[in-house]
């Protein structure tokens, strides 16, 4: 029972009655029961992190910081638009564009940061990434517009595919 069929539950228990209230209950705990007989057991699963940096390589916008499990790229426009994409996603086809990615901006440095971690540095914004992978945008002058912490992949401990 998934926190949906509890609400409905307990809006069907108070509006027709204890006893039907109580069937719809036991209806869709039989229901969850019975779509969960056909899946296979998950077993015992680790987190899987980037790791820590282990190389950085500047490129146009930004560039590409690798860890030691994953890989980062950083793209900085010359509209100020950022893209990052872990283990070579690309920044097209995009959902947010109308067209044509925006050409990345040939002032924009990759350097390093504080503390083992990186950062692109543009005119208009500031991308930086600490050694774990967390990834914070920042204006100019420093104001945190947003802040993502490291992804994080489930891979069975006998070894096998993530999700």
């Amino acid at each position: 029972m998934d926190g949906r069929d509890l609400v409905r539950s307990v809006k069907v228990v108070g509006s027709t009655g204890a006893a039907q209230g109580l069937r719809t209950v036991r209806a869709a705990w039989r229901r969850r029961r019975a779509d969960a007989t056909g899946l296979p057991t998950r077993g015992a699963e680790r987190a899987r992190v980037p790791g820590p940096v282990q190389e950085a390589e500047p490129g146009p916008g930004g560039g590409v910081i690798r860890f030691s499990r994953s890989e980062l790229r950083i793209t900085v426009a010359v509209n100020g638009a950022v893209f990052w994409g872990w283990d070579e996603a690309g920044p097209e086809p995009s959902y947010a564009l109308g067209g044509r990615c925006p050409e990345p901006d040939p002032r924009a440095l990759l350097e390093p940061d504080k503390d083992g971690g990186w950062r692109v540095v543009a005119e208009r914004v500031t991308v930086a990434v600490s050694r774990h992978g967390a990834v914070e945008v920042r204006t100019p002058g420093g104001v945190t517009l947003r802040r993502d912490l490291p992804p994080r992949w489930w891979e069975p401990v006998g070894g096998g595919t993530a999700r």
